[in-house]
């Protein structure tokens, strides 16, 4: 207990510093093509070739800020390589002629955020000037998640205490979950804030650190505890009592914590930034709350003894003493197996049937809240400035060879949607650039197939081609040429470990069967939710013409973990009223009756402490927080309550084979 404290000790420094340490939101592949053609055009030129920074100006008949006076202040900015003026380009005048804009671009290699929190705190008390763009938006985004998680937190730890004292009823037993959390959350911030200086850790993987932990030390210290005080109950004495507790509660969160780690581990496979580095802190946090279960909470139940105990010894233990309504409802589904687990499954299929006609997209500005300046200016840009607005695509020719380009120029000009093609500007190195612009949302479908078009035409060799809508493209395909190794790693490993833990060869395709369709119905509550303008509104959220790309690969490693964490925990019980139970159905009626109650009071907890994220004022926090949510509650009631107690019936003994023990039914 003392080395716990003195962990802690030296670790809370570091976690109040990680979030001056964290890098911002990434999702791009460095080696995609977008990716390649911003660091060319930077090299050569010393700036990056899309403006970052748009400063929206609200005319008021003849007055309101002079558009020069404007970018010589921009220009000014420590980050700011150049500007450009309404003068410059009329595209920068909005279509009623009320509101210009000055847009500048950010020197090569200068960073994102610092630039825009420059330009945010320099423009802050300018009367009629909005500062917005990619580089102010990142910076907002920061802010808002440092504050974010900061308030959730302190909304967060009072319901979760009030919930566990429910569940519990003992303030001793109450207060040991959150204690662990404490301490697996500081700890691993702290060894975030010491990794950042070797590899780049994304800030969004810290609001996972915080969710993820709270609910993993919760469910993980309940375990313990609940089987502590089953323990104490059954007349055991406390040091037997935690022996015994260790022996098999500890056993589960061993193996348990192990599954959520690995299938987080998993992610550091993806190149982006925001996966990998998320994929690191979820596995840290996994870990450590299973640690601090394994090692922390057994010190501290020999420090309290008695008092973690149920405050009235005449009543069962409200979570570990079992239930009527779980045993009822496993012999109900047990006497019709294959009608319950065929409603089961369409429930599970038709939960997840809106993932059929879902959409995937990559985050901008609409991921913030409407008061947010950078909201504000995307907003105007995108309903007042029709040729701002208009898709670009930057071709970066590696020569500048006109007559090698000239067809492919024409072949492009003519496509559908291309309102023109600019001549070829020549680079300082040779190479050259021409812009494409379209009249397209460039994360739009048919801006997407304009794209494919547009890079099938004969250009010249080394002929790269990047832009908005490149960037989703590429984005797309990174994850998608990467998600089949990541998902065949998560699945084999979860087949491993629920085989050491079980040793039964069909139960593991069991669990991996059951967590797909968990998966699929949390993508589908996803879709539903956010790309329909009245329950997206509900949600605080403005109508996404997809899911964020990133957010499924994150939610299936999240939810595919945690499914078979709960999974592990009922197949455990259940093997081991196996060893007394006269019959297959006695030892699953058994097994579900000790832990239904259990699962689903913890999964609730941890639905709370995760879906209390849903208040973030950034959209791709929401779609993660709802997501894992929903999909443990409904791991825990229908998938716990109905599909495994139905498919461990119909398959009897031969659910444990190889085990040498056969149950008669």
């Amino acid at each position: 207990m003392l080395a716990a404290t003195l962990a802690l000790l030296v670790a809370a420094p570091f976690a109040t510093d990680v979030f001056d340490r964290v890098e911002p939101f990434d999702i791009s592949d460095p080696e995609s093509e977008v990716e390649r053609v911003d660091a060319t055009y930077a090299a050569v030129t010393g700036q990056r070739a899309e403006p970052e920074v748009l400063l929206l100006l609200e005319r008021e008949g003849k007055g309101g800020p002079e558009p020069l006076a404007v970018a010589r202040r921009l220009e000014a900015i420590e980050g700011i390589a150049s500007t450009s003026t309404p003068d410059e380009e009329p595209g920068l005048i909005s279509s009623d002629g009320d509101a210009a804009v000055v847009a500048g671009f950010l020197a090569a290699g200068a960073g994102r955020v610092e630039v825009g929190e420059r330009v945010e705190r320099a423009f802050a008390s300018s009367p009629n000037v909005v500062a917005g763009g990619t580089a102010v938006a990142a910076a907002q985004i920061g802010e808002r998640t440092e504050r974010d998680t900061r308030r959730i937190e302190l909304f967060a730890a009072p319901l979760l205490l009030l919930l566990l004292l429910f569940a519990f009823r003992s303030p001793a037993a109450a207060a040991l979950p959150l204690a662990l959390a404490g301490f697996s959350i500081v700890v691993t911030l702290a060894l975030l804030s010491a990794l950042a200086g070797a590899v780049d850790i994304d800030l969004f993987s810290l609001q996972v650190v915080t969710g993820l932990g709270v609910g993993l030390a919760i469910d993980y210290s309940m375990f313990v505890v609940a089987r502590y005080r089953a323990e104490v109950a059954g007349g055991a004495a406390p040091e037997a009592a935690l022996d015994r507790t260790m022996a098999t509660a500890g056993r589960t969160v061993a193996y348990g914590a192990m599954t959520v780690a690995t299938a987080m581990a998993a992610l550091i496979i993806f190149p982006q930034q925001f996966l990998s580095s998320t994929g690191i802190a979820g596995a840290m946090v996994a870990l450590l709350s299973g640690a601090a279960a394994l090692i922390v909470l057994p010190a501290l139940l020999k420090l309290l003894g008695p008092r973690v105990a149920p405050p009235d010894a005449e009543r069962p233990d409200p979570l570990s003493g079992g239930s009527r309504f779980w045993a009822a409802l496993s012999r109900r589904v047990m006497a019709e197996p294959v009608p319950v687990a065929m409603l089961a499954l369409l429930l599970m299929l038709a939960v997840g049937s809106p993932a059929l006609g879902g959409q995937l997209t990559t985050p901008d500005a609409r991921v913030i809240p409407t008061d947010q300046s950078a909201r504000i200016v995307d907003d105007a840009v995108r309903t007042r400035f029709d040729d701002l607005n208009a898709s670009r695509m930057q071709v970066l020719l590696a020569a500048a060879e006109p007559d090698a380009s000239r067809r492919a120029r024409t072949e492009v000009e003519g496509l559908m949607g291309v309102e023109s093609v600019s001549p070829p500007k020549v680079l300082g190195d040779g190479s050259s650039l021409l812009v494409v612009v379209a009249d397209q949302d460039p994360l739009s479908d048919a801006a997407q197939d304009l794209l494919a078009e547009v890079r099938d035409a004969p250009w010249p060799n080394g002929t790269l081609v990047g832009g908005r809508a490149a960037e989703l493209s590429d984005q797309r395909s990174s994850i998608g040429d990467v998600a089949p190794l990541v998902a065949a790693v998560v699945v084999i490993t979860n087949l491993l470990l629920v085989f050491l833990m079980v040793r039964s060869l069909l139960l593991p395709l069991v669990s991996v069967g059951l967590n797909a369709l968990t998966v699929i119905a949390s993508y589908g509550i996803m879709v539903a939710l956010f790309e329909h303008r009245a329950t997206a509104e509900l949600l605080g959220a403005s109508v996404q013409d997809g899911i964020d790309v990133s957010v499924p690969i994150l939610a299936f490693a999240v939810v595919f973990g945690l499914s078979t964490d709960y999974g592990i925990f009922l197949f455990s019980r259940i093997s081991e009223a196996r060893e007394t139970a006269g019959s297959e159905q006695a030892a699953i009626t058994e097994g579900l009756t000790l832990t239904g109650r259990l699962i689903t009071t913890a999964a609730v907890i941890f639905s709370v402490a995760i879906g209390v994220n849903v208040f973030s004022g950034l959209v791709i926090v929401k779609e993660f927080a709802v997501a894992v949510a929903v999909a443990v509650l409904l791991d825990a009631t229908v998938v716990r309550g109905l599909l495994v107690p139905t498919v461990l019936r119909l398959l009897g003994a031969r659910a444990w084979w190889p085990e040498a023990r056969q149950g008669t039914e």
